[in-house]
């Protein structure tokens, strides 16, 4: 199979792995929620059952906040890296199959590299709460 065989695939591709993203940023972060439980609040009467239950959840939320989320972070470097693995993997699967015959040997470095790059992905592109080396908790 040669390279321009494959580019509608890898368009396609690109197109549903963008699509997906753009789906997951659109949704409200915790914050902005906060933000609008915060104005919510402020309109409801003083002697409403809700308020107090509202006020509670929005205690609770400014906790998890303090407490976890800002302490999340994301290693840079090992994304970096990971990215880097699979940039590799996906050049050695369009070798394979651009050049075709013996070159089929390439997919195997190119299915480890890929795992690699995957799982390295996984781990360090995540948001957690890390040591000070990087390390996740």
């Amino acid at each position: 199979m040669k390279l321009t065989e494959a580019a509608p695939i890898i368009v396609a591709v690109i197109t549903i792995v963008g699509g997906l993203a753009q789906a997951r940023r659109k949704r409200p972060m915790t914050r902005e929620i906060l933000r609008q439980d915060v104005e919510l609040l402020s309109l409801l009467p003083d002697d409403s059952d809700g308020k107090q239950i509202l006020r509670k959840h929005v205690d609770a939320t400014v906790r998890k906040i303090v407490e976890e989320e800002d302490q999340q972070t994301r290693d840079f470097a090992g994304s970096c890296l990971a990215v880097g693995l699979l940039i590799v993997a996906a050049f050695l699967l369009a070798v394979c199959f651009s050049r075709g015959g013996a070159w089929w040997w390439l997919s195997l470095p190119a299915a480890v590299i890929g795992l690699l790059g995957s799982f390295g992905l996984g781990q360090d592109a995540v948001p957690r709460r890390r040591d000070a080396r990087g390390r996740p908790l």
